[in-house]
């Protein structure tokens, strides 16, 4: 077992050198093209450019780029998708390259920063008012600045990742740094789209593609956000389930908000529409490899309540419609979904709970409308050219400022206090369960566990209390029975053998996310001694410790809060500059801006 464990620092050199190979087989042809194209030479993507131009009835800059985009953009998401559950049941990797799975997110993240050049690059002619000088003779659409910069955050998350690994460990979860900066640069490329198709609007784009793209990129938006969520839709949260219920509130609010301003009646559904679809398609892969396949929550209630409330509102398209649509998506809409994940959720929300839920919900939701309908004004500045009346910025600042508050005070998992602990009891049991993908070898050995919790007043009010075990070739989770006061029963054997690594779970909203561990092996890469599968008294430990085995504890504090620092800064400038480029697009003087 010893030799079997993973390497849990960086990339080996042969790895980065075949990924930097990859990365010149991309951007080398592309830099030709730059060149060539930019110097008034016929080249093919110039070709197909003009010919999807005349075919959509966008300009060059635009078709072409906005194809390329969501082709890579799909890459990507289906990568994830692939990539999540492979960790939950395997573990770490043995390399970034050994993974399958890496190889559509790398590609797919190369070409969504390829589509921002492309779109650059083709903007020769036919340019919105306001532009980005890029040289001495080279301006381009505030869109394809966008596309470019999410597209080089989320290429830059790579050699971070790698980075992060030889300085902190491997942080086998979705929202590690590095991985918020790839899924985050990767997805948010669709508010460059947004943006785009409103500056080719302001140049004369019309037509039936032009008018649908509104709602469609609506739910392209939708689909990317939603990814954030993959580790509730799995059931392996590492983070407070009230981080759920804020992204569901934001996420639903701002995209099916933007998507019925923009396309009219019908808007939400068209949004609700390609995001069902495109999360259909990213189950494929998971389901043919006998992987976890990611569950969802519809947004259905959500889509419904906002047709309803533009319909009610006349088709009111300003910050009252955004109140009003926000307040009912918080608490009705809120209220179905929790309904919902009793259905489809592995960890659903309690019913005692749900006043907490719909509380944040609510603020959440508010600050999704209040982002959705600022993000749309914007874009019909861009292509009307007309103010849109009442406030410019203060509320859709107030969204903004709102969703980081939120998403701070929910963010962070709460360690469990001193003397917090689970007597556990171990049997034999009788049979196990099937396992999908068989991993790290060991006898066979599976148990049932008797716990008492020393708090039972916390286990009571626990919105997840769970047996556990993941990464020795299946996931399991599911809910303990309650035989007496603070006494609890697993609902199904556990595993404790091989590459197992099984546990207790709990969760109380903001106040304690821990686990008692019942069996981990011993891991030498990551310098973690084995944990035996004997019954006795186990602390609850912070979940990260557990989960997230390959972190170095012995790097210092200071150098832990520089990284921190330093990919948040990168983050944070990514959204400062999408709200700078909407701002400015939708601002800009009512003068031809000349090229060259």
């Amino acid at each position: 077992m010893a030799q079997e464990s993973p390497p849990a620092g960086g990339a080996q050199f042969g790895q980065i050198v075949i990924a930097g190979l990859m990365f010149t087989a991309v951007f080398l042809p592309l830099a030709l093209f730059v060149l060539r194209e930019r110097a008034g030479k016929r080249t093919v993507f110039g070709r197909v450019a003009d010919w999807m131009a005349e075919f959509s009835g966008l300009p060059r800059w635009a078709a072409l780029p906005m194809f390329v985009a969501f082709l890579s953009g799909m890459s990507a998401l289906i990568g994830v998708y692939w990539d999540v559950p492979i960790h939950m049941e395997l573990g770490r990797d043995e390399g970034p390259l050994a993974n399958p799975s890496h190889y559509p997110i790398y590609f797919g993240l190369m070409g969504i920063f390829a589509s921002g050049v492309l779109s650059a690059t083709l903007a020769t002619k036919d340019l919105p008012k306001r532009t980005f000088k890029i040289g001495p003779h080279w301006r381009a659409p505030m869109g394809s600045i966008q596309m470019m910069a999410t597209g080089l955050v989320g290429i830059a998350g790579f050699p971070l990742d790698d980075v992060w690994h030889r300085l902190f460990g491997q942080d086998v979860t979705e929202w590690g740094p590095t991985h918020v900066l790839m899924i985050g640069g990767g997805v948010c490329v669709v508010l460059g789209l947004q943006l785009l198709l409103g500056e080719a609007r302001q140049v004369g784009a019309t037509g039936p593609v032009v008018r649908l793209l509104g709602p469609v990129l609506a739910g392209a938006w939708m689909m990317g956000a939603s990814a954030f969520l993959m580790e509730f839709d799995l059931g392996v949260p590492q983070f407070p389930m009230l981080s759920q219920v804020v992204l569901v509130g934001l996420i639903g609010a701002w995209t099916l908000t933007y998507g019925r301003l923009s396309w009219g009646p019908g808007g939400a559904l068209i949004v609700l529409a390609v995001f069902l679809v495109s999360r259909a398609s990213f189950a494929v892969i998971p389901l043919f490899a006998d992987l976890h396949v990611a569950s969802l929550l519809p947004y259905v209630a959500e889509a419904l309540i906002i047709e309803v409330v533009a319909l009610a509102m006349r088709d009111r398209k300003g910050y009252t419609f955004a109140a009003v649509a926000g307040l009912l998506v918080g608490t009705a809409g809120m209220l179905a979904e929790a309904a919902f994940t009793h259905w489809l959720m592995p960890n659903p929300w309690p019913a005692a709970h749900l006043p907490l839920f719909v509380l944040f919900g609510t603020g959440a939701a508010l600050a999704g409308a209040f982002i959705g309908v600022w993000q749309y004004q914007r874009v019909e500045e861009t292509a009307t050219r007309v103010p849109a009346a009442g406030p410019r910025h203060v509320v859709g600042l107030v969204g903004a400022l709102g969703a980081v508050a939120l998403m701070s005070s929910v963010a962070v998992p709460q360690d469990p206090e001193p003397g917090f602990t689970a007597d556990v009891r171990l049997t034999e049991a009788a049979t196990g369960l099937p396992i999908s993908n068989p991993h790290g070898g060991g006898t066979p050995r599976w148990v049932d566990a008797t716990v008492t919790i020393s708090r039972p007043d916390l286990a009571d009010d626990a919105v997840w209390l769970n047996g556990f075990a993941w990464q020795g070739g299946d996931f399991y989770t599911a809910p303990l029975e309650k035989i007496g006061d603070g006494v609890y029963r697993t609902a199904q054997p556990l595993p404790v053998f091989g590459q197992w690594k099984t546990g207790i779970r709990v969760h109380v909203p903001n106040r304690v996310m821990g686990l008692a561990p019942i069996y981990a092996p011993a891991d030498p890469a990551a310098n973690a001694p084995s944990i035996d599968a004997t019954s006795g008294t186990r602390p609850f430990m912070s979940e990260i410790e557990f989960l997230q085995r390959e972190r170095k504890s012995e790097t210092p504090a200071v150098l832990w809060t520089v990284a921190y620092v330093t990919v948040g800064l990168i983050f944070a400038g990514m959204w400062a500059l999408f709200a700078w480029l909407y701002a400015a697009a939708a601002t800009a003087r009512r003068r031809e801006v000349s090229v060259g």
